[in-house]
């Protein structure tokens, strides 16, 4: 795995990222207001219609963050193959170092060679010219011994190599001069071949090494601008997801809105309905609560007890009072149309039982048959007739037995 590890951002680039986040909010805003995401009081389908565009614009952004990605990770290896390469180019550096230190060492060994023999072609040379050679072989001069007893030891040794000197062939002496020579001319030669081969190596080296830093330099600038763009469209993404979450939050309040604002309509238009149609001949009194016709008598306590429902989670409606009239057909449809069935058999007969005219606490408007969700409450088992069954006698309700949507002041 190559190593992801980054280099320092520079100041330039430090600025680039401050920009960025400086702009990209804006940048963002400015979009969404211009393609409309920002608007006063949309309805439902307007706010469904931004939510798609902008989850487009977040599928759009996350496609250019998994390629930018991509690239990225193209990029990391490519300039993990760079410092390879510029590694190997600091090591063949560094043999060539080495190797130019051993040259110039050479050299200056190959140095102490030139000036030693220089100097012994110098003094060869010096011998030849002494035209005093060709004197001393005829010369009867002091004999060694003579010489090495005299004050001056110097002279000694010198008349001595003369004398040597004088007993070689001068053709000798030149083929050693020449040797000499030559033996120089080479070492010269050969030091500077030397050193020029691992200075133009150095040089080469050297070279490649500042390209491949050269190149490893355009490659952390463009991960940079990578990086750069990346954040952009993180923040972008991050923006947008943001932004969906708000417009789902917008769409949730605006369709409970509705709903409670329908919800409330309904209710009142009930509530009005059932107030027109409030008996005028009645020989009660009477009061609608929430739309339930009922004696005036018993108005608070019903609204005491619909309004403790409502706080468990049940909205009841029901029928309250209905005049004798009403009562005399309920029996015709429940019991039958005969004298007798109508006026006196028993209420359990009817289906559903349904008590005798005179005989309800309908009549005198006392009692409310309840329903939940436009039903009537026909199961005790049901999480609203317990509710009721709790509830209704605090507040002065009480249920027939035989009928469980049935609840008057005396349970009759």
């Amino acid at each position: 795995m190559p190593d992801k590890s980054r280099p320092p951002i520079t100041s330039s680039r430090s600025r680039n990222y401050r920009f960025a986040r400086a702009t990209i909010a804006v940048l963002v805003l400015s979009a969404l207001v211009a393609t409309g995401a920002v608007a006063q009081n949309p309805t439902p389908d307007e706010i469904r219609e931004k939510r798609k565009q902008v989850q487009e614009q977040q599928e759009e952004t996350q496609d250019e963050i998994d390629a930018l990605n991509d690239d990225i990770d193209d990029l990391l290896s490519a300039i993990e193959t760079l410092k390879e390469a510029r590694d190997s180019a600091q090591e063949a550096v560094d043999a060539a170092n080495r190797n130019l230190k051993a040259a110039e060492e050479e050299l200056r060994q190959t140095e102490e060679r030139i000036a030693a023999l220089e100097a012994i072609i110098a003094e060869t040379e010096q011998s030849l010219q002494l035209s005093v050679v060709s004197a001393y072989v005829s010369h009867q001069g002091p004999n060694s011994e003579q010489t090495a007893l005299s004050e001056d030891p110097w002279q000694h040794a010198h008349n001595t190599k003369l004398r040597d000197f004088a007993n070689r062939s001068t053709e000798d002496v030149l083929d050693e001069l020449r040797g000499q020579r030559a033996e120089l001319a080479v070492l010269r030669e050969a030091a500077l071949r030397k050193v020029s081969e691992v200075e133009a190596l150095r040089n080469e080296v050297l070279e490649r090494k500042y390209d491949f830093d050269r190149a490893l330099t355009r490659e952390y600038e463009a991960l940079e601008d990578l990086d750069l763009r990346q954040f952009s469209l993180m923040s972008k993404l991050q923006n947008l997801k943001d932004l969906d979450d708000d417009l789902r939050k917008q769409l949730e309040a605006e369709l409970e809105r509705i709903e409670r604002a329908k919800r409330e309509e309904e209710e009142r238009r009930r509530r009005q309905a059932r107030a027109a149609a409030l008996p005028a001949n009645a020989n009660v009194p009477l009061t609608n609560v929430r739309g339930i016709v009922i004696h005036t008598d018993m108005a608070a306590q019903l609204e005491a007890l619909l309004a403790e429902m409502e706080e468990r989670g049940f909205v009841l409606g029901g029928w309250g009072y209905r005049s004798h009239e009403r009562q005399i057909e309920l029996r015709k449809h429940h019991c039958g149309t005969s004298p007798f069935a109508i006026n006196d058999m028993s209420a359990s007969r009817c289906r559903p039982p349904t008590a005798r005219p005179g005989k309800s606490r309908h009549e005198v408007g006392k009692a409310v048959d309840f329903t939940y969700k436009g039903r009537g409450v026909t199961s005790r088992s049901s999480a609203v007739y317990k509710a009721l069954a709790e509830v209704a006698p605090k507040h002065g309700f009480h249920n027939l037995p035989s009928e469980p949507w049935h609840w008057s002041d005396n349970g009759h």
